[in-house]
């Protein structure tokens, strides 16, 4: 529902006018502009009511990338692989998994031999280190803007379905999320391959949304690569699991700092 702030800015804002002008005795125009009646408040309230908004989860709603670094570190050490730094994690970080590890000197064999082993290492790290963790900044007012306005919210994401569900539970903003489209196995499939692109074009036509009027939002090169597969618009959001300079080149249609800035893009 609108405070009652909001519908006295509505009722301020959306008139419809009588003009009338006329002369003065001197001769000049003078305008007068009457109010018939106001506009109801209802036909503004839901302007992004057919609009799909889809989330990415890691590092776009969670504010988990530094968890996520720092369980990445003890999987590439489990590997034998040295440590890296949060600047070279976000200048190295990408989907599939696999080159991730490649670049650090961990090969494709040593993780696919081990893939069992090495997912539980990180996994079971990840967990105790995210277990805590917030949303990013904005993201409850971008999410409740959305509400109002009559949009859809799902989130696509490279993790588990559950545990998704889990944090949203905790976070309490489980209720603005239709649908969660994620993994349902142990986490190991976003080695080789990522299937985002398929399960977002599916989604996309068993709802009916338009590609015009789906959004994508997220912290890597992946929501521009599938903004352009699919014709939707993408918006990046920088701090999360790769760096500013990366997020750029990956080319979003848009670039936000904070999720609530999204409410100012004209989409």
């Amino acid at each position: 529902m609108h405070t009652e702030f909001q519908k006295a800015r509505f009722k301020r804002a959306f008139f419809i006018f009588n003009r009338k002008e006329r002369k003065d005795r001197d001769g000049f125009l003078i305008l007068s502009l009457r109010p018939l009646r106001p506009l109801r408040l209802n036909h503004f309230m839901y302007a992004l009511q057919n609009k799909l908004f889809v989330f990415d989860w890691n590092g776009t709603i969670l504010a988990d990338t530094v968890p996520s670094w720092k369980a990445g570190n003890v999987c590439l050490e489990f590997y034998g692989a040295d440590a890296i730094t949060l600047k070279t994690h976000r200048d190295t970080f990408c989907f599939p998994i696999i080159p991730f590890y490649e670049k650090h000197g961990v090969s494709e064999e040593t993780v696919l031999e081990r893939r069992d082993e090495g997912n539980a290492v990180f996994q079971d790290t990840y967990e105790q280190l995210a277990a805590g963790a917030r949303t990013r900044h904005g993201a409850r007012a971008l999410l409740e803007h959305l509400k109002e306005q009559g949009a859809e919210c799902i989130i696509l994401s490279n993790y588990i379905t559950d545990r998704i569900e889990r944090h949203l539970k905790r976070l309490n903003i489980e209720h603005y999320f239709s649908y969660v489209s994620a993994h349902d196995c142990d986490g190991t499939t976003i080695l080789q391959s990522t299937t985002k692109v398929l399960r977002l074009r599916d989604y996309m036509a068993q709802s009916g949304h338009a590609p015009e009027n789906t959004i994508i939002i997220g912290d890597t090169m992946e929501e521009p690569e599938i903004a352009r597969a699919l014709g939707i618009t993408s918006i990046g959001i920088t701090e999360g699991y790769i760096s500013r300079a990366r997020l750029r080149e990956a080319a979003p249609d848009h670039i936000v700092h904070r999720l609530d800035e999204i409410m100012s893009l004209a989409l």
